[in-house]
């Protein structure tokens, strides 16, 4: 049944007829089976697709795509995403695409076979519901940001996606909202417990306040985001060093590692010890422009010298190897980018003080002295700032930030000597081009 839902191996949106029918009578006959399925969504974002902490993840090669990382390894795929040479034949862009589409079908797999079923109470049947919307749009979400205007796939019907369209980034992004809403109405209210591995009410207001803050919908992404700080069960964790612990009250949603003692792809992909970088260090262009007292940098950069030459790396996640228990987790979301929302919004509606106050909790937990400006075009600026280094190299947010500002292009002209306008966009990839022609033209300057 997994293999069936994971489709590794093939495009769902042009997959030839199947020789089995998804039925909810089929597939979904107990709670095994469903959650059999739900973890292998789970997995393949932690392991192989979009939000995974290796090399094929959006933090890493987004990382070397915008200003953040440096690659070291002239050998590496990774290389053109830091060149900006990428072309509609690579396989990480290929990567993104059929990956992210196959765990979609997966979702709305889940979705029709557990609504088809008799075999689950209401509280089942809403809590697998909850979850296969949620993630349907926060895959789609990945998918427009990286690509601009693609389909958003609602069914398993191969015959009516291998034709599918490419709908309007707007027209997307507000099926991402009716899918989170539909998440939220299935999900209950869930106190923190010891992992927050499963998607509940409140990671869904959590992810539709930052639809809703890339959207502009100032209010919602600030009640939202409202709603998740003051619902009591996530706190800031004072401590800086152990924000990315798994055990951190911060964390709203987190990847299980899959193993006892195992943690975190990312901490395997960014930290070395010996100099020069295996694959990938910080930029100049970070590091310089981080305030000289900013606990951060002692605590979440790491460095190695070699005598002569010194390289900075991202030391959030601090264990690359097994561990007698698991120590941290790759984590999606966490309290401080939702401080980080309503500040934006509160901002954007003119509410100065009030963005302040949460921005300056950022700040003064990374030992920074308080923004006291009160012109709103200097505290947004300070806001995005405050994201830049407080976010870093986690789940894209660097890439997603400058395109969703529109300060892309200023920003990276001036330190990728290959940034063109249109790239702030990747290619569709050609192959799908070849077997689906509705998703023509392909993306400006590819």
């Amino acid at each position: 049944m997994i293999s069936i839902l994971s489709l590794s191996c093939e495009d769902f949106v042009t997959v030839d007829a199947p020789n089995y029918e998804i039925t909810g009578e089929l597939l979904f006959t107990d709670a095994s089976s469903v959650d059999a399925a739900l973890t292998d969504i789970y997995s393949q974002l932690r392991d192989n697709i979009l939000t995974t902490g290796n090399i094929l993840g959006v933090g890493y090669l987004m990382g070397l795509y915008t200003d953040e990382l440096v690659n070291y390894n002239p050998n590496a795929a990774a290389l053109l995403f830091y060149e900006n040479t990428v072309l509609p034949n690579n396989n990480s862009v290929l990567n993104f695409w059929s990956g992210g589409y196959n765990l979609i079908y997966a979702t709305n797999s889940i979705i029709e076979g557990v609504t088809a079923s008799h075999a689950f109470s209401i509280e089942e049947k809403n809590t697998y519901l909850g979850e296969a919307y949620f993630l349907r749009g926060f895959i789609h979400f990945y998918l427009v940001n990286l690509f601009g205007d693609i389909p958003y796939i609602r069914t398993t019907d191969y015959e009516k996606n291998q034709s599918i369209p490419k709908l309007n980034q707007d027209v997307v992004y507000s099926e991402i909202i009716l899918d989170l809403q539909e998440s939220k109405s299935f999900l209950e209210e869930l106190p923190m417990g010891d992992s927050n591995f499963r998607i509940n009410q409140l990671v869904s207001s959590a992810f539709l306040s930052r639809v809703y803050l890339y959207q502009h919908l100032w209010e919602e992404a600030l009640n939202e985001a409202d709603y998740v700080i003051n619902s009591g069960h996530y706190q800031l964790q004072s401590d800086i060093d152990q924000v990315f612990s798994n055990l951190s009250p911060e964390t709203i949603w987190q990847f299980d590692t899959g193993r006892a003692g195992a943690n975190t792809l990312d901490a395997q992909t960014y930290v070395f010890v010996s100099g020069p970088p295996p694959n990938s260090a910080l930029s100049e262009a970070f590091i310089s422009k981080m305030e000289p007292q900013d606990f951060r940098f002692t605590q979440w950069i790491g460095q190695v010298t070699n005598g002569s030459e010194t390289w900075f790396f991202p030391n959030k996640y601090k264990f690359n190897s097994l561990t007698d228990t698991t120590q941290e987790c790759s984590i999606i979301f966490r309290l401080a980018e939702l401080y980080l929302i309503r500040a934006e919004a509160y901002a954007q509606l003119g509410q100065i003080p009030n963005a302040l106050n949460d921005l300056n909790r950022i700040r003064d937990r990374a030992h920074l002295s308080p923004i006291t400006s009160i012109d709103s075009d200097t505290v947004l600026n300070a806001i995005y700032e405050e994201r830049r280094f407080e976010l870093f190299t986690e789940m894209g947010h660097r890439f997603l930030d400058l395109k969703r500002t529109g300060l892309i292009h200023n920003t990276l002209e001036n330190v990728k000597p290959n940034w063109k306008p249109t790239m702030d966009r990747l290619p569709i990839p050609d192959s799908e081009l070849i077997l689906n022609p509705s998703l023509n033209p392909q993306n400006d300057g590819y």
